[in-house]
């Protein structure tokens, strides 16, 4: 059996997530789907990092304290895509110090305990977002429908949890 891919998200609180729902009723409007109808489970997160393997139980004792470094706010500054087969748009997050240092510190502990990390998340090519619609049928109209939307948006965070790739369903806490 393969073994099933677990991400590490920072978390958003409930008025961030409010504030990134208007987002989600935009693309929603014109027709697209927006991540929060992929799944029950998934809510607005920034994705840290993937791990291929490894049991939730032995990341989250693999990411003891990690959980401090946690920034108490990112600011989603900017409306992007990732021009793939498989589009993604996103709000992009502005890269300061400490998000940085999390990323960073996160694949530190976890390649010292031999986890396969999903490359795109490694710190050196690292694109911090919060994932807004996955494969939508037009890029275009998602990118008009988000261009009334005020930014940036102060995003108060939640911590970090591990999930499970591609439910969401939250699989473990991060201390």
């Amino acid at each position: 059996m393969r073994p099933v891919a677990h991400a590490i998200e920072l978390a958003f609180d409930d008025a961030a997530r409010r504030e990134i729902a208007v987002a989600f009723d935009a693309l929603e409007a014109r027709g697209i789907t927006a991540l929060r109808g992929t799944s029950p489970h998934v809510h607005p997160h920034v994705s840290i990092t993937v791990a291929a393997d490894g049991a939730p139980s032995e990341l989250a004792d693999a990411l003891v304290g990690a959980a401090a470094l946690c920034p108490d706010e990112v600011a989603l500054s900017s409306v992007g895509a990732f021009l793939t087969p498989e589009p993604v748009v996103f709000y992009g997050v502005t890269p300061t110090a400490a998000l940085l240092a999390l990323n960073g510190r996160v694949h530190e502990l976890l390649a010292g305990h031999g986890v396969n990390l999903w490359p795109l998340y490694a710190p050196d090519c690292w694109v911090p977002h919060c994932t807004l619609a996955m494969r939508p049928r037009s890029l275009a109209t998602a990118m008009d429908a988000l261009g009334g939307i005020r930014l940036p948006i102060a995003a108060a965070t939640a911590g970090l949890r591990i999930v499970e790739v591609p439910t969401g369903k939250v699989a473990a806490i991060v201390r």
